[in-house]
């Protein structure tokens, strides 16, 4: 029989072996935690894909009823038009330009949810459906008053007809637009002319789809495309004719 003393006691870590198992669980940590913001950032820009596709749907629809892109001169925003094809169906007219609240208009909540990207983290007010996108302004041919953008002989401010799109799988119709303060532009129903060039995100400090911006087409395709500054995205993804206004 041995002796206590003989009896060998079990060794612990050392602290070099201490060191490793944390700089792995460390490591496993890190890595676990990208590929959760990698699958988080996959449903959202699947969501916003879906969202836009939608939209899509809801102006090709526009289109067979009225032959035309919603305009300002239809004294309409331009998602109130759409909503109808969206899902909504109260009696309630949709015409004007100011917020849908959520107080007033409820039964809106289903078709305002396609306006609205995951990515978007835009504070709004609480009464308020967020809007995330944009119509692009040639669809309602508008000038913005320094460059003529869209057809010299169609009047400005009219939506226009899909027949005249010579290229609509390169003709951008909406895009993300995370406006940073509540105004026309990020509030389903609001704004007599809520229209965007581009879209993408708002700053250096927006992650929005990884620093990119997705869009809807005039053929209903949509794409993931980096930023772009005003005068590049019009220049690629604008139909119509550039110049002066006179």
């Amino acid at each position: 029989m041995k002796s206590v003393s003989t009896l060998k006691r079990p060794r612990g870590f050392t602290l070099t072996e201490l060191m490793v198992v944390i700089v792995i669980v460390t490591v496993l940590a890190t890595l676990a935690f990208m590929m959760g913001n990698r699958v988080k950032e996959s449903a959202t820009t699947a969501t916003c894909t879906n969202n836009l596709r939608q939209i899509g749907l809801g102006l090709a629809a526009h289109q067979a009823d009225f032959r035309r892109f919603p305009g300002k001169l239809d004294g309409i925003a331009w998602d109130r038009a759409i909503l109808p094809y969206l899902g909504y169906v109260g009696d309630e007219s949709l015409k004007g330009n100011g917020p849908l609240t959520k107080e007033n208009w409820p039964e809106i909540e289903k078709p305002a949810s396609y306006f609205a990207c995951p990515s978007d983290k835009k504070q709004r007010s609480s009464d308020k459906y967020a809007r995330s996108y944009a119509i692009v302004p040639w669809t309602t041919n508008w000038s913005n008053g320094t460059q003529f953008r869209g057809w010299k002989t169609r009047p400005f401010n009219q939506g226009v007809p899909m027949s005249i799109i010579s290229s609509p799988s390169t003709a951008a119709t909406v895009v993300e637009w995370h406006a940073g303060t509540e105004g026309i532009e990020n509030v389903v129903g609001s704004g007599s002319h809520a229209y965007h060039d581009r879209g993408g995100p708002d700053g250096p400090n927006d992650d929005v789809h990884r620093r990119n911006q997705i869009v809807l087409f005039a053929d209903g395709h949509t794409e993931v495309l980096p930023f772009l500054s005003n005068q590049e995205f019009v220049e690629r993804y604008w139909p119509g004719s550039l110049g002066n206004v006179n």
